[in-house]
């Protein structure tokens, strides 16, 4: 009788519904798994295309097949394991189980360096890549809004897994001879393409700062981290915080906003007041990754052996200039208001060679090979307009004010 009045009383458990929201398409309806091939192999969602009866499997992360049968090998940008652990252990649910001996993101580490095993290089470029806990950085395995995870954003995991394969004497696994520090963070796994990158790039940050002692000898100048959603690092503080503003971003959007100069409408939330998103100085824009770019552009301009889909040598005479996609008219920050001021100006027909439409196109290809010049403006942030127009055989028109463009260093724009 004691031992039952000194034991604490039952708990009395209840179920409560839990509300996910998910982001889908208004055109894709939401289907019992059942009404899927397999059931989709309970790795994914069940859904159906507009008005089309025939019911798809959307998968999860990781999985792919017309039931998600399929697992990481072999699945690219897909692979829930960076470079599937180089064949030194098993991916499982997105952690790499190392073989003995090995350990590390993908099983590429099989050695230990003490703090005076080498000198910092000086007359050549080492980059040294942290292994972070996956307690800070992990890929979740579910692509819940699959759209989050597009792989027009994933150059950051693109680049990842080739630096991670990369045996080239570039890549050190010595940090005490490094010269450069590549923090593999995963921001937008966990910002996606609008939220807010600050809050795991913060905690990744002081991560490495209280564990290792290279960011704060040079207070992070000679670390690396890549940011490949919409805004970059918008939301990153400016000089106030030298912590976060030393590391070097490599970004996609790269508006750079001179100190004292007024801020555009819909942008007064701006973090950083001394420049912006981008210091030219400092942080690289890079091009963005989009599956098929390679194959678009070797049709395009018959490389690699293929029958070219346009001649380069002939300008095309069809349209002078086209454009397709949205306007947002009534979010003045949408496009810093370029898209709205030529919707405006030509969205009516006014010119007649000139095409500025709202919203999809049909065969939107061909318009763009039908066009002379194609307008390249901003959205939320950078787009994808610019290199698939390059990709596509039209010129783009570049109309995006105090915004550097990929590798603009090097490219004579």
């Amino acid at each position: 009788l004691l031992l039952l009045l000194l034991l604490p009383p039952p708990l009395h458990c209840r179920a409560e519904a839990v509300k996910l929201e998910v982001r889908m398409p208004p055109s894709l309806t939401a289907l019992h798994v059942n009404a899927c091939p397999g059931n989709c192999s309970y790795r994914g969602g069940c859904m159906r295309q507009g008005s089309e009866q025939r019911a798809f499997c959307k998968c999860h992360y990781g999985f792919a097949g017309a039931a998600c049968e399929q697992t990481d090998e072999g699945l690219g940008y897909r692979s829930t394991c960076w470079n599937n652990c180089q064949g030194r252990g098993v991916c499982r649910r997105g952690f790499c189980h190392c073989r003995k001996g090995w350990w590390g993101k993908d099983c590429g580490r099989s050695r230990v360096y003490g703090a005076h095993s080498a000198r910092r290089a000086v007359h050549r470029l080492k980059v040294y890549a942290y292994d972070l806990p996956w307690e800070l950085a992990y890929q979740p395995e579910y692509q819940l809004g699959w759209q989050d995870h597009d792989s027009i954003y994933m150059a950051w995991k693109v680049f990842g897994e080739m630096f991670f394969n990369d045996s080239s004497a570039m890549r050190t696994n010595n940090p005490y001879e490094a010269n450069m520090f590549y923090i593999p963070a995963m921001t937008y796994a966990y910002s996606s393409n609008l939220g807010d990158t600050l809050v795991h790039a913060t905690r990744v940050i002081d991560h490495v700062r209280a564990t290792w002692p290279f960011f704060n000898r040079t207070r992070g100048l000679d670390h690396f981290m890549w940011l490949t959603n919409d805004q970059g690092a918008c939301s990153w503080p400016g000089a106030t915080h030298p912590e976060m503003a030393n590391v070097i971003k490599v970004v996609h959007y790269a508006w750079h906003h001179p100190f004292g100069k007024s801020l555009p409408s819909g942008w007064d939330r701006l973090q950083n007041k001394h420049w912006g998103c981008f210091h030219p100085l400092r942080d690289i824009c890079a091009t963005p990754y989009w599956n098929g770019q390679a194959e678009t552009a070797a049709a395009t301009y018959g490389l690699a052996g293929s029958a070219p889909a346009f001649d380069a040598k002939v300008i095309p005479t069809q349209r002078l200039l086209f454009f397709a996609g949205g306007i947002r008219h009534h979010e003045p920050g949408y496009s810093h208001g370029t898209r709205q001021e030529l919707h405006r100006r030509f969205g009516k027909g006014q010119h007649p060679n000139v095409t500025i439409h709202e919203g999809s196109f049909p065969d939107y290809t061909a318009a763009v090979r039908g066009s002379k010049f194609c307008v390249a403006p901003s959205g939320h942030g950078w787009g994808i307009r610019l290199s698939q127009y390059m990709a596509q055989g039209c010129v783009p028109v570049i109309i995006q004010d105090d915004v550097y463009q990929a590798w603009e260093d090097l490219l004579p724009y």
